[in-house]
């Protein structure tokens, strides 16, 4: 009977196939075979229901002798259970091929998620936020937890992978990401993929993934014009350097305008018709667009010529530019796109900020040189109102006012002097 590992070493081939006892701590029946070719594999031999049977338990030197020990007295306990370890490997690997990896479960939550309304506002995602969940998975996600199969994740990988993305990455898409994982591994406990779901319960701040206070950065219009200067001079992208002026002279949000198509836009009634599908808020929403917006997109057009959206990825066809273009955009202007900052970029000594910030930058802007009233602004970026008696009963949009305030607005960004104003005349406030 074989007791040692040299002893395994020692067995040589033979003319036929022959069987080798090998001492194990759970009992008997535990054998290694010697092929003519010389290779060793470990078995269990039983009986089963009054006849002989075999169960594999892997090759030797790759299995060594300790581990089909182990293997042997998990075999030993499921024959003593009346189960038969070959029945129960074979469940096992039909479990394993219908198993789901993290990949495959975020394609289909992601579907189920994109047609199913929300416990709070009662309507399906838009496609933004759909497509916001798809960035966050591909960036922070994907290749962390993607191939794992979803059985094995446990809250130990989960705390690990949030807190990584935190550490490393930011730490309010450390909390996103979390709560992503924790809808996806319920869409998995659904559907029979896992028992329990092993990211309920973890908080965020345990994780160090705590959301981040908003943001309060305001642009100057000096900043401003310095900025539209930089997106002038420099070698960006175009798509992304017209989509940033954009941003400037419009203040909408930054997925809302890169979905932006030609099929929206009237040039020459100087109209953006954001689709209801495509706004967060889930209202069709009108941008009344300055001469200098409808200039700056003429340009684009030249350009894009016949392309379906307005900024268009040189990389991938038929698709608009991602989100991370502007963000890149911005932080190449003010040279932080590599890890040591490059004080040589045009906006390098500028205060950091942020590509949402523009919109926040443009709202204020509004609200002093202009005296545009808060009503009419709110209108502009097409929030939603706070007050639901408003919301139900006022349907008045103020088109003329906003239309007015486009204008001023982007006459001021387009005009020669850089220095702040001061004294700009105020518009007349519209009466509610």
């Amino acid at each position: 009977m074989i007791t040692t590992d040299r002893q395994l070493q020692a067995l040589k081939p033979k003319g036929t196939v022959y069987w080798e006892s090998v001492k194990s701590p759970h009992g008997g029946g535990l054998a290694i075979r010697v092929q003519p070719t010389g290779s060793k594999a470990w078995y269990y031999r039983y009986r089963y229901n009054g006849k002989q049977d075999t169960y594999s338990l892997g090759r030797y030197p790759s299995v060594g002798l300790q581990e089909a020990r182990e293997s042997h007295g998990e075999a030993v306990t499921l024959h003593a259970q009346g189960i038969n370890p070959k029945h129960a490997q074979r469940d096992e690997k039909a479990r394993n091929e219908s198993a789901w990896t993290m990949a495959e479960l975020f394609e289909y939550w992601l579907r189920s998620y994109a047609k199913t309304p929300t416990v709070r506002t009662k309507r399906v995602p838009s496609p933004l936020v759909v497509e916001q969940a798809r960035w966050r998975w591909g960036h922070y996600l994907k290749d962390r937890v993607g191939t794992l199969l979803v059985k094995h994740m446990d809250a130990r990988t989960v705390k690990s992978t949030v807190s990584k993305i935190a550490d490393t990455q930011s730490r309010n898409q450390a909390s996103k990401c979390l709560t992503m994982l924790r809808a996806m591994l319920a869409h998995a406990e659904a559907h029979g993929q896992i028992d329990t779901n092993p990211a309920q319960g973890i908080q965020p701040s345990q994780l160090g993934a705590t959301k981040s206070a908003p943001r309060d950065r305001v642009l100057s219009l000096s900043e401003i014009k310095r900025l539209w200067d930089a997106i002038e001079s420099a070698r960006l992208d175009t798509s992304a350097a017209a989509a940033l002026k954009l941003l400037i002279l419009t203040g909408q949000r930054r997925g809302e305008l890169l979905q932006a198509k030609w099929q929206h836009i009237d040039l020459d009634g100087a109209t953006w018709t954001l689709p209801a599908i495509t706004t967060k808020s889930r209202r069709e929403h009108t941008v009344y667009l300055s001469s200098a917006a409808v200039d700056l997109l003429r340009e684009q057009q030249a350009v894009t010529g016949n392309l379906e959206y307005v900024f268009e990825s040189q990389r991938a066809s038929g698709q608009p530019i991602g989100d991370a273009s502007l963000t890149t955009a911005i932080a190449r202007l003010q040279g932080r796109k590599l890890a040591k900052q490059d004080m040589k970029a045009p906006l390098a000594d500028m205060p950091r900020f942020s590509v949402h910030d523009l919109r926040r930058s443009m709202a204020t802007g509004l609200l002093k040189h202009f005296g545009t009233a808060p009503h009419v602004v709110e209108q502009m970026l097409n929030h939603a109102p706070t007050d639901r008696l408003i919301e139900t009963y006022q349907r008045h949009d103020y088109a003329k006012e906003q239309r007015l305030a486009w204008q001023a607005w982007g006459q001021l960004i387009v005009s020669a002097e850089a220095a702040e104003q001061t004294n700009v005349v105020p518009m007349r406030k519209a009466k509610r």
